[in-house]
């Protein structure tokens, strides 16, 4: 295959093919950008009777989002961090902003309606399509087309043709006579056919073109417009132009670049391995979309309700996004494939995440840079002394250059975290000074003295022998211990950039790394003990209005961003290194953005320790923030004209995932190892198996009645959050022992044998080979298992009430308690009953007790939200110890 496709890419380099190519991609585009604008249209997004300024914002911010998608990919291609080497998938990237592009500047130029324009990007795909299939037909181009598109297709499009001609003959003649059948199959014989009698390049192109064609002008002629309306009597219902027009073009779109890419391959064998495989990728697709369906649908119902006065600025967004960028750069960091079709699908499915994050990126600095929000204004509905009450709301992302110091902090520290787990170390690379050794020896002395301080503050209080030192000492020696770390970072990136005499820059930078380990390790260690003796003493040291630690932190940042630019310079334009010395400088540029996020996380908790604000370059950390999330953010509100949220249904439901995950998956994990690697398989363990597939199966709410019946006595006589940890956690138990099992028999007895003969015991074998390589198989089954328990609600009615519109949520941390009798220590919380997402949906939706519906489809999507936050989480996981066994 590889020998044809590179023939037909040789054969296909002179000035009229490299315009067919260029065509193509352009109408494989057009179907792109016409399938997307559709679906939008279809939930209505964007209006189909929109026209002038309405829909020239529309296709604005399309035009934005489209353009920030490829030029995220076209970045990452020229910095070779995503390269993208398919011709194909370049030509259609830069194909689908210039249509963008194009379609804003047609909506502003002209007074056409959406519907009116959707039906001219048919007919133009129509039209491209059928040149494409006469210009192979003519020899314009060369192809190599086989005699016949073939009888699948023919009976393919026969069904089409037999759907649409039904369709246009009941519309035109009606129903109650025969003749819209004969309509029906005249048009399914015409493109039978059509695609079966003439030579595969006409007869893959010339039935889509007609389709599309006719669909096209159905629409652009209003002949289906906006207003069109069929209500057939054999139907309960009716057809609407706002549905209709949609689906049409969603449909002429996947036909025409069906045909397009065909076309684009050159027919023939190539061709039709090139259609298998969009079929193939089609159903797939489907697949998907059918169990995201149930998603969209709970989405669709609750989500308007849950987003109720959410606000956030672009600048707070953008912090959000930064884990997801790094994420998608490290996704689209794999190879990206060859010249092959195939290939290069798997390279844009690969770079698509980092093409929809850089999307949203350029959404959101629109907003910042035309100091515009971008506000989503709607209503929804709430139950007031059992009335409905239609209030307004919108969805907002500001243009404030404001962000949270805790979600700023948080995020920063992920970073810190996902950065520092990359980097490997330069221990023993270089040479370092007299003066470093020295620095080196002194920084765990100045973080063990400046601890001891902090914790002598604690201890002592304010005063000690009544004299008030802790302000005048803690504000010395804090902003001391903050200039020594800032000294710190900006010694290594001088040393850095300084004394590089003959020497390359590569070599400059390897020589220097002990230099860079210590002003970066060093200065946050130092940084964080002033951080702690700050917030031991209570006062934040500054000079006039500048906080010293946070703008410190801000410097550490910078210089330590300029570490990683420089090291990173440095590998680029090295040449002739080894892979030694370029491991070398990566780890080196990675340490450098791992600082950068360490010292902005120091920044973002000094100021929510301290409940200040800390202003850099026009933009503001907040202790407070600019995210605002009231169903989530709050408790209910009773007697309020806005209800308030559900915060403690969504605590209640991570305490129970929370407890019956620590219960279940130690014993699972023990048992499993027991029955695998120590028990005699036989008769018992046989039993085990059959037992554990049983109680799997159990009906959930029989665990329930276990715990009315058995738990509930043994816990003070009342339904608690103990019990429905427990419930969940027996429920959970055979699903880990299953899953964990069966991994555990996956790992390759070469592995114990390996061990074995090293002189390890079986323990040692199971704890540090089997386990390990088993991993993933038992976060697998756990990821599974909090799927099923996170949303039970028939033994959480049982055995956790179904507490309604809570107004506190369970404290189980600051619950305990030491007391003077057995078992010495005491949770109140734990034994008490608390609120749950499942049980809130439940009585307000299925029950109907008082509360809005309204509210119970919002309180059913953030259920949604919070599972999928914890598959998540397993899913992370499970990726985690898969590479490290892979890398190990």
């Amino acid at each position: 295959m590889s020998a044809t496709h590179d023939a037909s890419e040789a054969a296909l380099v002179d000035e009229s093919s490299s315009v067919y190519d260029r065509g193509l991609d352009g109408v494989i585009a057009l179907g792109v950008v016409s399938f997307t604008v559709a679906l939008c249209a279809l939930v209505e997004l964007v209006a189909l009777d929109a026209t002038g300024a309405a829909l020239t914002r529309f296709f604005g911010a399309f035009a934005a989002v489209v353009v920030g998608a490829v030029g995220a990919l076209a970045l990452a291609s020229w910095t070779n961090v995503a390269p993208v080497r398919s011709r194909r998938v370049r030509g259609i990237g830069v194909a689908v902003a210039v249509a963008a592009l194009t379609l804003t500047a047609i909506a502003a130029a002209t007074g056409l309606s959406l519907a009116v324009i959707l039906g001219a990007i048919l007919l133009v795909e129509a039209a491209g399509v059928l040149v494409a299939g006469v210009a192979s037909r003519t020899g314009v181009v060369t192809t190599t087309p086989d005699s016949s598109a073939g009888l699948l297709a023919g009976l393919v499009f026969g069904v089409f043709g037999l759907l649409v001609g039904a369709a246009v003959g009941g519309s035109l003649v009606g129903f109650d006579t025969p003749l819209w059948l004969v309509v029906a199959l005249l048009a399914a014989v015409g493109l039978l056919v059509l695609t079966v009698a003439p030579r595969e390049d006409l007869g893959s192109t010339l039935p889509p073109a007609l389709l599309v064609g006719a669909l096209g002008a159905t629409i652009a002629t209003a002949m289906i417009g906006v207003g069109w309306q069929w209500d057939p009597q054999a139907v309960s219902g009716g057809f609407t132009g706002g549905a209709v027009v949609p689906i049409f073009v969603v449909f002429g779109a996947i036909v025409s670049a069906w045909a397009a890419a065909k076309c684009r391959a050159g027919f023939g064998a190539q061709g039709r391995e090139f259609g298998a495989f969009l079929v193939i990728n089609l159903n797939a697709f489907l697949m998907i979309v059918v169990m995201v369906a149930v998603v969209v649908f709970v989405t669709l119902k609750g989500v308007g309700y849950a987003l109720h006065g959410f606000t956030i600025s672009a600048l707070a967004a953008l912090v959000v996004l930064l884990p997801a960028m790094v994420l998608a750069v490290g996704a689209a960091r794999s190879p990206a494939g060859t010249e092959a079709w195939h290939d290069g699908a798997r390279a844009l499915v690969r770079v698509l995440p980092l093409a929809a994050v850089g999307a949203v990126v350029a959404l959101l600095c629109s907003v910042l840079l035309t100091r515009t929000p971008l506000v989503y204004a709607y209503t929804y509905t709430v139950q007031v002394n059992r009335e409905s009450r239609v209030l307004d709301t919108a969805v907002t992302v500001t243009p404030e250059f404001s962000v949270g110091s805790l979600l700023l902090a948080l995020v920063a520290l992920v970073l810190f975290a996902a950065f520092y787990r990359r980097y490997g170390s330069l221990r023993g690379v270089g040479s370092a000074s007299a003066t470093v050794e020295r620095a080196r020896a002194a920084v765990p002395t100045v973080i063990a003295a400046l601890a001891f301080v902090a914790a002598l503050f604690v201890l002592a209080g304010p005063t000690l022998a009544g004299v008030p030192f802790v302000g005048t000492l803690g504000v010395a020696l804090g902003a001391l211990a903050a200039l020594a770390a800032l000294a710190l970072l900006l010694g290594a990136l001088v040393g850095l950039l300084t004394g590089r005499g003959e020497r390359t820059l590569a070599a400059h930078a390897q020589e220097r790394a002990p230099l860079l380990s210590l002003g970066v390790f060093g200065g946050l260690g130092v940084l964080t003990a002033a951080l702690a003796l700050e917030w031991a003493a209570g006062i934040a040291p500054s000079f006039g209005a500048v906080d010293v630690l946070p703008a410190v932190a801000f410097v550490a940042a910078l210089a330590s961003a300029g570490v990683a630019v420089v090291t990173a310079l440095a590998r680029r334009r090295a040449d002739g290194i080894g892979p030694l010395q370029r491991a070398v400088l990566a780890d080196e540029t990675t340490l450098g953005v791992a600082g950068t996020a360490g010292f902005v996380a120091l920044a973002g908790f000094h100021v929510w320790t301290a409940d200040a604000s800390f202003g850099v370059l026009g933009a503001t950390v907040a202790a407070g923030g600019t995210l605002s999330w009231p169903m989530t953010m709050q408790a209910y509100i009773p007697l309020g004209a806005e209800p308030g949220g559900i915060m403690p249904a969504v605590v209640g439901t991570v305490w129970l995932v929370i407890g019956s995950t620590l219960f279940a998956v130690p014993l699972g994990v023990g048992a499993a190892v027991f029955l695998t690697e120590y028990a005699e398989q036989g008769r018992f363990t046989a039993l085990v198996e059959v037992a554990t597939n049983a109680l799997w199966s159990t009906p959930s709410v029989v665990f329930g009645l276990f715990g009315a019946a058995f738990l509930i006595p043994r816990l003070g006589g009342d339904t608690s959050l103990l019990a429905g940890q427990l419930v969940l956690g027996f429920m959970l138990l055979p699903l880990v022992l299953i899953t964990s099992r069966e991994a555990i028999k996956a790992v390759p007895d070469e592995y114990r044998d390996a061990s074995a003969a090293l002189g390890a015991t079986r323990w040692q074998t199971i704890r540090s080979v089997v386990l390990p390589a088993a991993m993933p198989g038992v976060i697998t089954g756990g990821i599974l298992g909090v799927g099923r328990v996170a949303g039970e609600t028939a033994p959480l009615i049982l055995v956790l009430g179904s507490t309604l519109n809570a107004t506190e949520s369970v404290d189980v941390l600051g619950g305990f308690r030491f007391v003077t009798r057995p078992p010495f220590i005491v949770n109140d919380q734990l034994v008490s009953a608390s609120a749950s997402l499942p049980t809130q949906v439940w009585a307000v939706i299925a029950a109907g007790v008082s509360g809005s519906p309204s509210m119970g489809w919002a309180t059913a999507f953030v259920l949604l939200a919070v599972v999928l936050t914890f598959y998540a989480v397993g899913i992370s996981a499970r990726t985690y110890f898969r590479r490290k066994i892979s890398h190990d």
